[in-house]
């Protein structure tokens, strides 16, 4: 008898997470088209991208936790196109973002290191979005569409490097 309500309140669980997930990216990708003006806009936009991997990882992770109790068998594939729609909207917005930036971020004090911490972050990106790709199966529409996203990152890699060339050098401590 407690065997099953668990597994009934972990079926739930996963349920009302997934919604929440389905909620969050789809209200994400609206927020597509909103210009980031400045940088706290874009950190914000970032920060809003980082919480849907993490609630992503977490329902893997409730996933794993119960195997073959009340767990549809494509979540996997459902969590990497999830995963995969918050990467291309947050793609989207920052090219945009990064395309124009604010003066302020490309030539002010500690511009470089913030500009060199992006590059880093969105080089991870970029491999974890190859790893994805693998693993999704995906029809030719779809993988046309990644392909294009993934044009997009190597652009926004590009566009950080330029703007790293004209930023300030990085700061340093006094020896």
């Amino acid at each position: 008898m407690r065997y099953e309500q668990d597994a009934a309140q972990r079926a739930t669980v996963l349920r009302h997470l997934s919604q929440s997930l389905a909620g969050a990216v789809s209200l994400f990708e609206k927020q597509e088209g909103v210009k980031l003006a400045t940088f706290p806009d874009f950190k914000k936009a970032r920060a809003r991208y980082l919480e849907i991997q993490a609630l992503i990882f977490t329902i893997a992770d409730k996933a794993e936790e119960a195997p073959n109790r009340g767990v549809p068998a494509d979540l996997k594939g459902w969590l990497v196109r999830m995963r995969l729609r918050s990467i291309t909207s947050f793609t989207r917005m920052s090219l945009a973002f990064f395309r124009e930036p604010p003066e302020l971020l490309v030539h002010a004090l500690g511009a470089y290191d913030i500009l060199q911490q992006e590059r880093e972050s969105l080089m991870s990106l970029l491999n974890d979005f190859d790893m994805m790709l693998m693993e999704a199966a995906l029809d030719d529409k779809t993988s046309m569409e990644l392909d294009k996203v993934r044009q997009q990152m190597e652009e926004i890699v590009t566009l950080l490097d330029k703007h790293l060339k004209g930023a300030p050098a990085a700061l340093r401590t006094f020896d």
